[in-house]
């Protein structure tokens, strides 16, 4: 695995939007956020475009991706936010030049098909963590971001708040949203998850979306021969007023049977998304507690 060089004060950072156009005062407050943390800043042309629903035409939000990784002079991209669109970058992705610029590349939710993309193709160990139109209204998730991108150890040991299934278990990170994870199966880009630790979370989905996207991926197989399973926040994932079935209990239901660890709870993502999870390096899963096993940055 390529690993990115860990980030120092007044190193340049870039900002894309790969997927949704995004809101200006949200993006720029989140700027102010990376400022403030000692950073220089560089927005991607199509940054702040609008072509319907996306951040500017495809090959736009293309030309930004290959840019920033080709510039030298940018260490790390984040990206703006989710949303919608960064699937629709796979098939255009030159993943020897993601290859050959390893730098820091952060994203989640709809940023989980370049997430793990470049994780599988292109060998970069990547980030699952906070966008920057989000930094302003969760300044632990970025204090935490900042942190494990400048090679802060205590963000090695992470928490869960449940056990669904006992055990302990090794294997690479992998993952992020299911709702792309699941949208992901059947295509050239599908997840590969054999012996490896999964992650997963999503937001705002019903208990029944959850049911059905964690049996789509068991009876497509991408559930088999796992190292193991963790579960985020799962944020607004409830139920109606008039349903009395939860997420964790769906999660529960699902892995019953599971020869392989399984906790629920992991704050990275939607929600609080506290935390920043390196997706590409070596874990260890041991009932509720995610321990890195390699750093994800080079030293």
């Amino acid at each position: 695995m390529r690993k990115p060089a860990p980030l120092r004060p007044g190193d340049l950072i870039g900002v894309l939007s790969p997927a949704a156009a995004v809101d200006e005062p949200s993006l720029r407050s989140g700027l102010r956020v990376l400022e403030q943390a000692g950073f220089r800043l560089r927005l991607a042309p199509a940054a702040l475009k609008k072509s319907g629903y996306l951040a500017g035409t495809d090959r736009e939000r293309l030309a930004d991706l290959h840019a920033m990784f080709l510039d030298p002079a940018v260490q790390a991209i984040i990206a703006s936010r989710g949303g919608y669109g960064a699937g629709r970058l796979l098939p255009l992705v030159d993943p020897a030049v993601i290859r050959a610029h390893a730098k820091v590349f952060v994203g989640h939710s709809d940023l989980t098909f370049l997430l793990n993309d470049f994780v599988h193709r292109a060998a970069l160990v990547t980030f699952h963590g906070p966008m920057v139109a989000g930094l302003a209204q969760r300044p632990d998730a970025a204090a935490a971001l900042v942190a494990m991108l400048s090679g802060d150890r205590l963000g090695w040991h992470q928490a869960a708040e449940v056990v669904i299934q006992p055990g302990t278990a090794e294997g690479v990170l992998v993952g992020g949203s299911l709702s792309v994870i699941a949208a992901m199966l059947g295509t050239p880009y599908a997840l590969h998850t054999r012996e490896r630790l999964l992650f997963l979370e999503d937001v705002n989905e019903k208990p029944y979306r959850i049911d059905r996207m964690l049996t789509q991926l068991r009876q497509a197989g991408a559930l088999d021969g796992v190292a193991g399973v963790v579960f985020g926040e799962m944020a607004g994932c409830s139920a109606a007023e008039n349903e009395r079935v939860s997420v964790r209990d769906v999660v529960a239901e699902a892995f019953a049977n599971a020869p392989y660890p399984v906790a629920y709870g992991l704050p990275s993502g939607h929600g609080h998304g506290t935390l920043t999870l390196p997706l590409g390096v070596r874990a260890r899963l041991a009932g509720d507690r995610l321990t890195l096993l390699e750093s994800p940055l080079a030293e």
